[in-house]
């Protein structure tokens, strides 16, 4: 995992965009992300990297491993939909681009490809509330 203090302005500034955009994203286009994590596979690998963007999370336990939220239960919004999109893989790879996410994304032409119905389908079994990551 990179230090903070070794990230460039540029990829400073790519993270506080990342930051507002999911944050507008989680909060006001729900369809989008629904769209989006229904191409989403994977899982997660829990190496910290998506609670070191831009800043380390305060509610990061670093001592147990894997690394946990503290704060699992009523983590918020932004936190639970990580990674929203492929632009949130790419965000996360500035900080942390020896460990791999366990998620990754079916590109939107291949999941089109399936058809109307089942890209639907797919969709419809997305339900932003509830998602969650493991609790072990």
């Amino acid at each position: 995992m990179r230090k903070l203090s070794s990230l460039t302005f540029s990829e400073r500034a790519t993270l506080g965009w990342g930051k507002v955009r999911r944050f507008y994203l989680a909060h006001f286009r729900p369809t989008y992300v629904r769209e989006s994590l229904a191409r989403r596979v994977g899982h997660c690998n829990r190496t910290g990297a998506c609670c070191n963007l831009m800043f380390t999370c305060p509610l990061l336990d670093r001592r147990s491993d894997p690394v946990r939220c503290t704060i699992h239960e009523i983590k918020p919004r932004v936190c639970r939909l990580f990674p929203i999109d492929e632009r949130d893989l790419s965000d996360r790879d500035i900080v942390s681009p020896d460990a791999p996410c366990g998620f990754s994304f079916i590109p939107r032409d291949e999941f089109l490809e399936r058809g109307v119905p089942a890209a639907r389908a797919a969709v419809d079994r997305i339900h932003v509330e509830t998602i969650d990551l493991p609790r072990d």
